[in-house]
């Protein structure tokens, strides 16, 4: 069951474990989203299966949301598709298109972004992750 976080307690839990961290943060620090609540104010939503996975979710330009899904390591394959296929469905009242931008190197996120039904519709060069897919889901 997804449900909408209200404090970063989760999210911050799962940023900042090993297998998770290194490929979110480019930089030693651990993260902090405390920053992102409350969601009226800062215009990022932050869903969560309540356990191991959690996607924010920034809104831009009407209805269009970026999404940036952080799963822990206990939360991958079957478990991590139904993970998300869910929260695609929580956000599809809220959205017109769900975008993203995954770098080119992790096959894995990739292929998960495709499982979900988004669709590449270019790359681009970032500073931090390099070069990146852009993709989307319209809703």
């Amino acid at each position: 069951m997804i449900r909408r976080e209200h404090d970063a307690e989760l999210i911050n839990r799962v940023s900042n474990l090993p297998g998770v961290h290194e490929n979110i943060n480019y930089g030693d620090h651990s993260m902090d989203w405390s920053p992102a609540f409350p969601a009226s104010d800062t215009g990022i939503l932050v869903l969560s299966n309540g356990e191991d996975a959690c996607g924010v979710f920034v809104l831009g330009e009407a209805r269009r949301w970026q999404v940036h899904t952080i799963f822990a390591p206990t939360c991958r394959g079957r478990r991590a598709l139904e993970t998300g296929r869910a929260m695609v469905e929580f956000m599809r009242p809220a959205a017109s298109v769900l975008w993203g931008a995954t770098p080119v190197r992790n096959c894995a996120a990739r292929w998960f972004n495709r499982q979900l039904g988004a669709m590449p519709i270019r790359r681009d060069q970032y500073e931090a992750e390099g070069e990146v897919e852009i993709f989307e889901i319209r809703m």
